[in-house]
């Protein structure tokens, strides 16, 4: 019987919970950073991005929280919820919602510093634009998470849009 990573059946011991969590540890925690992307025929932009990685108590599952804010500005000009459903080998499961209208589903799995995910799904709601790929990567190297995604929209080929190199934020006490 397959493990259902968003319910946790009783037969999922804390342990093996755990256990699917252990090879993402050094990944949890609020990460900050610059990044540069690419939209259409708009001029490159810079942003700020906050990322922050969570483990799920008692369910095989990470949360994902990610925003955005122009480096001008400080306004948010992004944001996005997930979770990765974590299953044997390290394997996973991304599940993204994004607020300009999007569901994206990605399958993959954690191959020593790197998170090689496939997408395998985008719905879009009727009204936004006709995303029809996103390609993601995430790589945890020497203390610097790096993220990038690429996307494809209607006809066109995928391309670059976004990347990040994000810092582990400690928090400061007293």
């Amino acid at each position: 019987m397959p493990i259902d990573p968003g319910s946790a059946p009783a037969y999922l011991a804390l342990v093996e919970i755990a256990e699917l969590q252990a090879p993402f540890a050094a990944w949890l925690g609020r990460w900050e950073g610059e990044g540069r992307g690419l939209w259409a025929s708009d001029p490159p932009f810079r942003y700020r991005e906050t990322l922050a990685i969570e483990a799920v108590a008692g369910r095989p599952l990470l949360r994902l929280s990610q925003r955005t804010t122009d480096l001008g500005t400080g306004e948010l000009s992004h944001s996005e919820v997930g979770f990765l459903r974590l299953l044997q080998e390290q394997k996973v499961e991304l599940v993204v919602a994004v607020p300009a209208g999007y569901v994206e589903i990605h399958t993959g799995r954690l191959q020593g510093p790197v998170l090689a995910l496939e997408p395998e799904l985008v719905a879009a709601s009727p009204a936004a634009r006709p995303l029809r790929l996103v390609q993601r990567r995430m790589e945890l190297a020497e203390g610097v998470l790096r993220s990038s995604l690429g996307i494809a929209v209607g006809s066109g080929p995928v391309q670059a849009h976004v990347a990040a190199d994000l810092y582990p934020v400690t928090e400061r006490t007293g």
